[in-house]
């Protein structure tokens, strides 16, 4: 964590200040809450699954770190659980000023007077990890406004492009994360399998796979999605609520968290244990795509050379068998992208303009969807870039066509 924080403070400006916040559950309704889930930038950070909490970095003649937590008392423990005390957070964080949340907005107050001027230097910038989406809904924001109010004179940037090109590229203990939840989704998905040789149900399915997770202390990366014949055609389709007719293929879109790192997996099977003709050949033209694509990748290439490449593959792969006849029609059947960066978020807020490098991990899902076939298949692989090449994460999980048929003997 150290590490990331000193790659921060040396983006930043001199006589400047940046806060971070973990975030805090949102209200579902009455006295209920929606699960917490911490800011990534945030844990990122301090390692840190904490609600309430401030991270505070100010840049002036020193680099200080000030943590702000909440802390739990006697009578909310009961109710709520307990929190880690302040020692049990210097140790995770390496952090050596760690103070009550209560006391933050005294704090944040006084920086910017007299007193503390003699002390910081007048604080000129104030980096804000303010994401692109959903603005009005980000506690953040209302800071922010609080702040051009209040000081005028300050100069309000961004932290999140920092942030963002740090995120990018991922250390060994990232990767290591990701790998795990990639073993949980292996398990996940055999469950899955085990289950449509004897249940034709897409919630039983579901199920199955959820059931593996918690057995493993983990939980979904994103909404599931079981869609099995037509409902395959629609790309987030997470009803997950229909009978499977047996002459039907089923994509399954899905992924474990593991200490908040993800996987992004996607199989397709065949609900009676084997392709149909016409399905072996729609989903070796996906397979092809798939691998030629995972092979093509090196440090050095770019992102929009990826998806660009990808989609030209599949177009000339869909008019060799006629199912187009021409090669801008490959929209009508294929219409995402080929991949995304996967990290801490399941589509991580990458730097998708910095040429592939050793350390990213990327998602290769080429697809094909086919409405008046009730058809749509997607291979999708979670994918390192290494040093001279790639290493395939997830090429464990069988996705061949005669691999895929064992599964069901």
């Amino acid at each position: 964590m150290q590490s990331r924080i000193k790659q921060l403070f040396s983006s930043m400006e001199d006589q400047s200040i940046a806060y971070i916040f973990s975030g805090n559950a949102m209200i579902k309704t009455a006295d209920q809450h929606y699960p917490f889930q911490v800011n990534k930038n945030f844990f990122y950070l301090t390692g840190l699954d904490l609600y309430q909490s401030v991270l505070v970095l100010v840049k002036h003649k020193k680099e200080e770190i000030i943590l702000f937590a909440p802390i739990r008392y006697k009578e909310k423990e009961k109710w709520e659980g307990i929190l880690p005390s302040f020692d049990a957070i210097k140790k995770i964080t390496g952090f050596t000023d760690v103070r009550d949340r209560a006391t933050f907005d005294d704090f944040h107050a006084s920086i910017y007077t007299t007193l503390r001027t003699s002390i910081y230097g007048e604080i000129k910038q104030v980096y804000l990890d303010i994401s692109q989406t959903d603005r009005q809904c980000q506690d953040v924001v209302q800071f922010s406004n609080q702040l051009k109010n209040l000081y005028p004179e300050l100069s309000i940037l961004s932290s999140s492009h920092i942030l963002k090109q740090m995120r990018t590229l991922k250390s060994n203990e990232e990767i290591d994360a990701i790998k795990a939840a990639i073993q949980i989704t292996q398990k996940g998905l055999q469950s899955l399998v085990d289950t449509l040789k004897t249940s034709k149900k897409e919630h039983l399915l579901h199920a199955a796979f959820v059931y593996e997770l918690n057995k493993n202390q983990s939980k979904e990366a994103f909404d599931t999605i079981i869609a099995s014949g037509n409902h395959a055609t629609i790309l987030h389709y997470i009803d997950n609520n229909d009978d499977i007719s047996n002459d039907a293929l089923v994509l399954c879109d899905l992924g474990a968290e593991y200490h908040q790192y993800n996987a992004d997996i996607t199989r397709t099977y065949p609900a009676s244990g084997k392709f149909t003709d016409r399905q072996k050949v729609l989903y070796q033209l996906v397979l092809e795509v798939n691998q030629e694509m995972i092979e093509w990748i090196k440090p050095g290439k770019s992102f929009a050379e990826f998806k660009s490449l990808g989609k030209e593959k599949l177009a000339e792969k869909a008019l060799n068998i006629g199912l187009i006849k021409h090669k801008d029609e490959i929209s009508k059947y294929y219409y995402h992208g080929l991949g995304h960066h996967l990290g801490l978020d399941v589509h991580d807020p990458c730097d998708y303009d910095m040429p592939l490098k050793e350390g990213m991990i990327l998602t290769v899902e080429p697809g094909i969807y086919i409405e008046e076939e009730g058809i749509g298949i997607r291979i999708e692989d979670d994918i390192l870039v290494t040093k001279d090449g790639y290493e395939n994460l997830s090429k464990a999980i069988p996705k061949t066509i005669d691999d895929i048929e064992n599964l069901f003997k």
